[in-house]
Formats: structure tokens, C-alpha cells, sequence
């Protein structure tokens, strides 16, 4: 095959979190005894009506879904209280956030974010040809926002900005990521990353669209596939200045968002009761687990998403997670022994909590 670039070829494929079917085969496990934690999906399944829509959708399988998805963008607007045209659908939030990354990067330029935090920047900026600067997050594990602006300079194309933050679950605070972005030079684009705010039960957190919409250099991400559970459809959304969004099509992949992952969407939506009702329960799990960390002394951040990030006794997050998924609990090994959990079902928090005290025990963790 051709040669790969030398950055390309240094990456390790990201890692999606293991597949039930593959941990059944290595382990021998029954498939109803393994809960898989390591993702960040939803536990239930689609909103009511959207597995209907899903399936009306497919009779046009042999039609092109609409580019623009007008449908879908017309609700979501309105559910947003935004303009049609300060919308822009991809195959899910990495595609956006890897499709700005190419139209703005380049060899000669780098890409700043936080670390830890979601990985895919890393990828991103690779694939485009830039390099990256990783900023480690400050003492409470959130973003170091005074240390990211230092970090800018002439050969700055983009600032991820992940609130709540992946893999710690913390928050930045509106008027510092709002001091933050008027810090930022015009020509530098600022992504708010914006995945998990669903979950958030903080009061004081508040999300960054108004400035997306008002500002042409930042765009905020979102996506279908966490509180929505439409994971496997791959449908994300930016939000910004009609002008920045139209520029940024440019490099877009056309017919990104199919048919199908356009009719779940579009159902999904109008449903702030069955909204909320999925962010208390899975606050409520979020407790759960809390508690049962701090009962064992473990060390964690406190969250405001659908996974937990906690410590375990040593520094070997791979080995850790190779005992729990050997006991059918699939977590996601982080590094320097951080683990990250996700808020599963009542009984996946239950199957956990079990395995980790197992783990535990051992002497594994």
C-alpha cells in the first residue's frame, strides 16, 4: 500500500471501547452477564416513536437523504430558538469537529485543548497536518483556561474547549469560557464541545450557543448519540454564525447524515418531559456509583455527565480494566491507574459495583 505519513502511521487506532461479542469470545462468558460501561451510551433505547420513523425511512433506502436534512434542522432550530442557518449536520460530532480541523489546520499550524480530554483532538489535528499542544487540566481536573490562552500564537487554527469535559466530567465556567473566547485572536477558531450537556444538573452551568451564534470565530458541537441514545445513527450538529458554517461546508463530505439517522432525529425531538426524565435517572445512578467509589476510598471527580472518572490503588488502568471485563463488566482504562465508568441501567451500576469490590478484594485494583 502507499506510504503513510509518519504522523499517521504513529497513531494507534482509537480505541471504541470493546465489543460484548469479542469479550464473550476471549472469556467464555454468557452475553446477558456482561455490562459494557465503557462508552458513554445511553442504557435505554430511542425515544418513543423514533424506531417507527427509523423504519418508515428505510422504504426510500434507494433515494439520497436530503443534503441539507431541512426537516431536521427546521425542528432543531426551533427547539434551539435559533436560526435554520446556524446549523450545520454531520455524521456525528467527530466528523464536525475533524471536518473544521482540516478546513482551518495545516502543516505549519497546531491545535490547542485540554488534557485529559477527548482524544479524537488529538486525531483531528493529526489528520489535518497540524500539531497539537495539550494543556493538562488544572489541580480539580476542569480546564486551565489562563494556561490554554498562554498557549496561543500566530500558528493557532483551533481551541477545543470540551464542557462538560471527557474523560473527568467537569465544568468550566460560562464567564470564564466567555472571558476566555474574547481573549482569543479572530482568526483562531474556538469548538465548544458540548456532548454531554444533557446531563448537567449544575445551575450555574450554562451552554455557549449565544455566543456561537453571535461570534463568527466559535462553533459549538453537540450530538444525537448520548441523552438521545442514537449512537449507532452517527447524527451531530454544529452551532454558529451562518457565515462560519457555510465556509466550513466546504470541506464537508456531501449526503454525511443519512436518511434513517435524519427520521430518529427529527422524532426524537419535541420531547423535553422524556428529556428530563432520562437526566434524572441517570443522575440518580450518578449517585449511586458516587457513593459506592467513596465508600472504598477511592479517589474520583465529581461529574456532571453519564460516566464517573475515579481512581484505583497502583497506576495500571489497563490491568484494572482487564480484571473488571474478565468478571463481564467492560469499563474504559484511562491512564496512570484513572479508570472511567459509565452510568449504566440499575442493575449495570449493581453488576459493577460487584465486580469492583471483587477487584478489589483481589488485590487486582
Amino acid at each position: 500500500m502507499p506510504i503513510l505519513r509518519p504522523e499517521i502511521a504513529a497513531l494507534a487506532p482509537y480505541e471504541v471501547g470493546r465489543p460484548i461479542e469479542e469479550v464473550v469470545r476471549e472469556h467464555g462468558v454468557d452475553p446477558a452477564d456482561v455490562v459494557r460501561l465503557t462508552a458513554n451510551e445511553s442504557p435505554e433505547g430511542p425515544f418513543p416513536g423514533v424506531i417507527d420513523a427509523a423504519v418508515d425511512a428505510l422504504a426510500l433506502s434507494n433515494r439520497y437523504p436530503d443534503n441539507d436534512s431541512l426537516e431536521l434542522t427546521g425542528a432543531l432550530a426551533a427547539e434551539l430558538g435559533i436560526a435554520r442557518s446556524n446549523l450545520m449536520m454531520g455524521n456525528g460530532s467527530v466528523s464536525l469537529l475533524a471536518e473544521m480541523t482540516a478546513a482551518v489546520g495545516g502543516p505549519g499550524t497546531n491545535v490547542v485543548y485540554a488534557w485529559p480530554s477527548f482524544v479524537m483532538y488529538r486525531f483531528a489535528a493529526i489528520w489535518a497536518g497540524s500539531t497539537v499542544r495539550e494543556i493538562p487540566l488544572d489541580a480539580g481536573h476542569a480546564h486551565d483556561l489562563e494556561a490554554m490562552g498562554e498557549s496561543i500564537d500566530e500558528t493557532t487554527r483551533v481551541v477545543f474547549v470540551c464542557n462538560p469535559n471527557n474523560p473527568t466530567g467537569t465544568i468550566t465556567d460560562a464567564d470564564m469560557i466567555e472571558d476566555f473566547i474574547n481573549s482569543v485572536p479572530a482568526g483562531v477558531l474556538v469548538v465548544v464541545d458540548e456532548a454531554y450537556h444533557d446531563f448537567v444538573s449544575n445551575p450555574s452551568y450554562r451552554t455557549a450557543i449565544p455566543l456561537a451564534v453571535d461570534l463568527p470565530n466559535v462553533v459549538v458541537l453537540r450530538t444525537f448519540s448520548k441523552i438521545y441514545a442514537l449512537a449507532a445513527h452517527r447524527v451531530g450538529y454544529a452551532v454558529g454564525r451562518s457565515e462560519t458554517l457555510t465556509d466550513l461546508r466546504k470541506i464537508q463530505t456531501p449526503l454525511t447524515v443519512s436518511r434513517v439517522a435524519q427520521a430518529a432525529a427529527l422524532a426524537s425531538l419535541g420531547q423535553p418531559d422524556e428529556v428530563a426524565r432520562r437526566a434524572a435517572r441517570n443522575a440518580a445512578g450518578r449517585r449511586y456509583l458516587s457513593a459506592a467509589l467513596d465508600e472504598r476510598g477511592l479517589g474520583q471527580v465529581a461529574s456532571e455527565t453519564n460516566f464517573i472518572y475515579f481512581a484505583t490503588p497502583g497506576d495500571d488502568s489497563r490491568r484494572v480494566s482487564d480484571e473488571f471485563t474478565r468478571l463481564g463488566v467492560i469499563i474504559r482504562p484511562m491512564s496512570r491507574g484513572w479508570v472511567r465508568v459509565s452510568v449504566g441501567s440499575e442493575i449495570d451500576n449493581k453488576r459493577f459495583v460487584d465486580a469492583l469490590d471483587r477487584v478489589l478484594e483481589t488485590g487486582s485494583g
